[in-house]
């Protein structure tokens, strides 16, 4: 058996080796994961290991390079994913002998702290990862308006489909500003914009832009995961609470065609409640509720941070540590768990 990254003539063979997992959501597996060769700009056959006997695969490991913001600082990120053992194969410990050489090949490139999104939490605490439990929110109609926003004065706001050639240039920037301060989003340049907007959807996805004066000043992606009609990603301008909010409710509008809704199930039933990532914004929540739009917040159990270079980690955010500070301690006080922010369009 030997451990190694993927030949470049081996990707239809893990394919097919992928095309065993039974995934949520009515996936093939060759499907879902054929998506990243072909749109992620970071896909490279070397961030691929695989556990193999002869020409027979019998697990394999993703890495997926990406910048996270961490205290405004782009930090170097290995995204970990597309961990999986041929069920004939599974308790011979291949994906532990997997992490073994994926941790040691994103040290080598320079990542600093390792993510992931996983069920099997044990499995990968007992491995270097620890969990970061955040809160999430469930969102639903709960009462009429209570009050105007701005008495006296209208406000004209549309809320519309996401325009690619109108829209993409301001939905940039407002990324940009409103992820900047919130630690745990990716850093995207322009070719990972193009991979966000083929993979976000699961396999479609809302993509809504509020408009004000003319202009877009928010936007908000949504699709269905897991069955749950979930709010992927959202942001605004400064000044843009009530069009967010509006835009929010309008998610949660039924629809006389729903692209989104799942063979069999009702528009109305698929928006009578909506999953929001874990984020802070207040000014948002309180414009909600302003629409009759509860909160309920969540346990978001899935997340697990690692830290692979500690001293090259503090240099980069210029923070002195403490004597015989440990990695797990030091990730805790420079990224408490109710501050981590991970859109959901930016899963792998």
């Amino acid at each position: 058996m030997e451990i190694r990254t993927l030949a470049a003539l081996e990707k239809g063979k893990l394919l097919d080796f992928l095309d065993q997992w039974d995934l949520p959501d009515g996936w093939r597996g060759r499907h879902y994961f054929r998506r990243y060769m072909d749109y992620d700009p970071s896909y490279a056959d070397d961030n691929v290991w695989v556990a193999i006997h002869g020409d027979e695969l019998l697990a394999c490991a993703q890495i997926f390079p990406r910048r996270i913001r961490v205290l405004g600082h782009p930090v170097p990120c290995g995204g970990l994913g597309t961990l999986f053992t041929a069920p004939e194969h599974r308790g011979k410990r291949l994906a532990s002998l997997l992490l073994e050489s994926v941790t040691e090949s994103m040290i080598e490139r320079g990542m600093e702290i390792s993510l992931l999104q996983a069920q099997r939490q044990d499995f990968f605490g007992a491995r270097g990862w620890h969990k970061w439990t955040n809160e999430r929110s469930i969102i639903r109609r709960s009462g009429h308006p209570i009050q105007s926003d701005t008495p006296g004065k209208a406000i004209q706001i549309e809320v519309v489909p996401f325009d690619r050639d109108r829209d993409l240039a301001a939905v940039k920037v407002i990324h940009s500003a409103y992820s900047a301060s919130r630690s745990g989003t990716v850093v995207r340049d322009d070719s990972q914009w193009e991979a966000s907007l083929c993979l976000g959807g699961n396999p479609i996805e809302d993509f809504l832009v509020a408009r004000q004066d003319g202009a877009t000043v928010a936007y908000g992606r949504c699709t269905v995961i897991g069955g749950i009609l979930t709010i992927t990603e959202l942001g605004r301008l400064e000044e843009a609470s009530v069009a967010l909010a509006d835009l929010i409710a309008n998610v949660l509008e039924p629809r006389i065609e729903d692209a989104l809704a799942p063979r069999g199930v009702a528009s109305r039933s698929l928006r009578d409640a909506a999953m929001l990532p874990a984020f802070d914004d207040l000014m948002l929540t309180v414009f909600l509720e302003h629409r009759g739009l509860s909160t309920h917040p969540v346990n978001d159990p899935n997340a697990m941070l690692r830290c692979l270079n500690l001293n090259a980690l503090a240099e980069r955010l210029h923070i002195a540590l403490f004597p015989d500070e440990e990695p797990d301690k030091f990730l805790e006080r420079i990224l408490p768990h109710d501050s981590l922010v991970f859109w959901p369009s930016d899963r792998f």
